[in-house]
This record gives structure tokens, C-alpha cells and sequence, in this order.
């Protein structure tokens, strides 16, 4: 099928001919139309796709496999997010990034994937990862890699990093700070109390929380009065401030009855307030592994492979995510449901709706290069960097 693949979509392949990006096109395609990762499933619409009904599935099947031996796979994959963050117009202001690893089993292989988020729309987005290749939590270094080689596309000084408890160090905060990434970032009960007790003030200061030891904060903030900003005391680690924060938890009958959070931020409502943000990559996990895409049915132990298909099923990802924030501007009250607490949340997440509303518009190659140009005319993401 000889079709004009979009301009504005190329020029960021120029390492690649355009036979390796319509491809990469079908390949996409085929993903998204079986909404599955595993290949032997997806060559079933290779066909559909092409409009060469005729062609054995297993030529169609090779076709696939052959895409992913193609070399140099991290610079598709930073080609792939030129595009992802092209189509971020930059309509949604980013404030917040979010970090987590995604692991799960592939016979006697560990597939481990760190991921670094934007927050994008109330959604996280995936803008770089790495397979670890390994069981456990991931090294200072495995994180650093991840940060610069976002950072070669994108530009993350002034934005909030929001993690978990497995994600601290005293080396990983100097980085981050030299990187001019602020944090939020939960801590397990007790860590650095020693450095929390010896940044004790005077007994001249007025703040009673900014003289209290680590035991009497964890006190305070079980008192109703601080049940909904928490306690904070600021202490220093390399002789760096940062805020520690101890907040009830808000959960009745939870397992943890207070949470900790070490962050650059002061203001401990701003720290309580935006964590729960963090929660936004558990939600982009699931559809990319269960929901949507089925990651964890790839049939690929190779890295660098692995690699690649994070790419396009980000890219996938984005293109719904995208949809699904341009149909929430049309929304109606029955999009929306209502608890008893009062918190409201839509029926459909804006993954789903986006992906339903396409799943109406892709039938073929060209209507899939059709949507694409017309995703990508004239957008530009305000913090785009050259890619490297």
C-alpha cells in the first residue's frame, strides 16, 4: 500500500527510511486494533490494515517480528517521543512528573520497567523508562539514566517529581536539586529521624513543631487539629533544607495510620495536597498492562525490544489519553458519578473514553495517517528539546 506518510511525523525519523515508519505504523495498528502487544496475536490484522486480505498470516506475522530487529531501537524510541510530546500541545499545563517501576514475569525473565511520567490532563504519560532487567527496586544510577535521557527532549527544571518510599537517597536528592527538579516523595516510618531530631530549633522559636523531636511530631499529628495539613518541620540532610511532613492517614481502618513525606517544597498543605497525584501512574500501569494494551502479554525477552514496544504502546497511549481530554470538553452529567464522601469522578476514564472514540475512526493504514496528520499540524510542545 503506497500512502504519503504525514510531514510533520517524519521529519523526526530522518535516521530511518520510510519504510522502517510506515512500519512502525502497521505495527502500531495492528497493536491497537487487537489491543494487545503479543504479535502472533496481532498479524491477525495486518491484513485489515494494509488492505491485503490475501497475505498468509504468517508473512504478515514475520513482517512484525522483522520490525523490532531493526537497529539502533533507542533512537526510534526517542523519535516515537518526539512525536508523543508533539502531540502535548502544551494546551495542559505540566506541572508534576511521576516515577514508579512496572515488573511482572516472562518465564524465567524479570521484565522491570522504571518509568518517568508527566502529568498531562490529570493523566501520566510516560516520557522515558528503562528496563532494569532485574527483580528489586531500582539503584541511583537506573534513575539518573532515566532523568537525563528525558531531559535530552525535555525540559524538567521547575517541574514536582512525586514518588514512592523506594525512591530516596541522599545522593538521588542532591540530584535531583542540582537538576532544579522540585519533590514530593514518601518516606517508611523512621527514616533519617536523626537528622529530623538533630535539626531541632531554639527554645526562642515560636514554631512548636519546628522544635519538637521526631516522637512528638508523630503525636501531634494524630491530634484532630492537624488531621487535615498534617505537621512539618524543616531539617537538613548534606546540609540541604527540605520539609518533612507526617499527616494522618486519610483512609478510616487503614493498615499505616500516618504517612511521612520528605520534599524541597515548604508549604506542608502543598505537599499533602499534590502527593495523591503520585497515584496517576498506577492508573497509566494498568491500562498500558491490562486495560488497554496488554503489555504483559509481549512475547519478547529482549531488552531493547522491550524497549521499543513501550514506545509505541506510549504512543497508542497518548493518542487515546489526548481523545479522551478532547471528548471530556463535551461531557454530560452522566459522564460523572458522585460518592457518599462527596468526591466525584468520571464513569469512564479518559483513557477509555479516547480509546472507544477511536476505535470508531481506525479501520485502515490510511485513515490511521489521516488521524495522525491531523493530530500533528501545527503542534508543538512548548518544552520540546533536540533529541541527542
Amino acid at each position: 500500500m503506497s500512502l504519503p506518510l504525514p510531514e510533520q511525523f517524519t521529519e523526526y525519523f530522518s535516521n530511518h527510511s520510510k519504510t522502517d515508519v510506515k512500519n512502525l505504523l502497521i505495527t502500531a495498528e495492528s497493536i491497537f486494533e487487537s489491543e494487545t502487544t503479543n504479535l502472533n496475536k496481532a498479524k491477525k490484522k495486518v491484513g485489515q490494515i494494509t488492505g491485503n486480505l490475501l497475505t498468509d498470516p504468517s508473512s504478515n506475522y514475520r513482517r512484525l517480528t522483522r520490525f523490532f530487529n531493526l537497529p539502533e531501537k533507542r533512537k526510534l524510541v526517542k523519535s516515537i517521543m518526539m512525536i508523543v510530546c508533539c502531540m502535548l500541545d502544551g494546551k495542559e499545563k505540566i506541572k508534576y512528573l511521576t516515577l514508579d517501576g512496572t515488573s511482572w514475569h516472562l518465564g524465567d525473565k524479570k521484565i522491570h520497567l522504571l518509568t518517568l511520567s508527566i502529568v498531562y490532563g490529570g493523566v501520566s504519560i510516560p516520557i522515558w523508562w528503562e528496563e532494569l532487567d532485574k527483580s528489586g527496586i531500582s539503584n541511583f544510577s537506573e534513575r539518573k539514566k532515566v532523568i537525563r535521557e528525558a531531559s535530552k527532549f525535555l525540559n524538567l527544571s521547575g517541574l514536582t517529581l512525586l514518588a514512592d518510599r523506594e525512591y530516596i537517597g541522599r545522593e538521588w536528592f542532591n540530584y535531583l536539586r542540582n537538576k532544579k527538579i522540585e519533590f514530593v516523595i514518601r518516606l517508611k516510618k523512621k527514616i533519617y529521624q536523626d537528622e529530623i531530631n538533630e535539626g531541632c530549633g531554639d527554645n526562642k522559636s515560636e514554631d512548636i513543631c519546628q522544635n519538637a523531636r521526631y516522637s512528638k511530631l508523630e503525636y501531634m499529628a494524630k491530634h484532630h487539629r492537624y488531621r487535615r495539613n498534617g505537621v512539618s518541620k524543616q531539617f537538613k540532610i548534606l546540609g540541604k533544607i527540605y520539609t518533612f511532613v507526617i499527616l494522618k492517614n486519610p483512609k478510616e481502618n487503614a493498615k499505616e495510620e500516618l504517612l511521612y513525606f520528605i520534599s524541597t517544597l515548604k508549604d506542608k498543605r502543598e505537599i499533602t495536597k499534590i502527593y495523591p497525584i503520585r497515584w496517576t501512574i498506577e492508573s497509566c500501569f494498568k491500562h498500558l498492562k491490562s486495560n488497554g494494551f496488554r503489555l504483559e502479554e509481549i512475547n519478547m525477552k529482549d531488552s531493547e525490544k522491550i524497549m521499543l514496544m513501550m514506545g509505541i504502546v506510549v504512543f497508542l497511549y497518548t493518542l487515546c489519553v489526548v481523545e479522551g481530554i478532547k471528548q471530556l470538553k463535551k461531557s454530560k452529567p452522566s459522564d460523572y458519578k458522585k460518592y457518599k464522601d462527596g468526591k466525584i469522578f468520571l464513569t469512564v476514564s479518559i483513557f477509555k473514553k479516547g480509546l472507544d472514540h477511536l476505535n470508531l475512526r481506525f479501520r485502515n493504514l490510511s485513515s490511521f495517517i489521516q488521524f495522525l496528520r491531523s493530530e500533528l499540524a501545527g503542534n508543538k510542545m512548548l518544552f520540546l528539546q533536540n533529541v541527542q
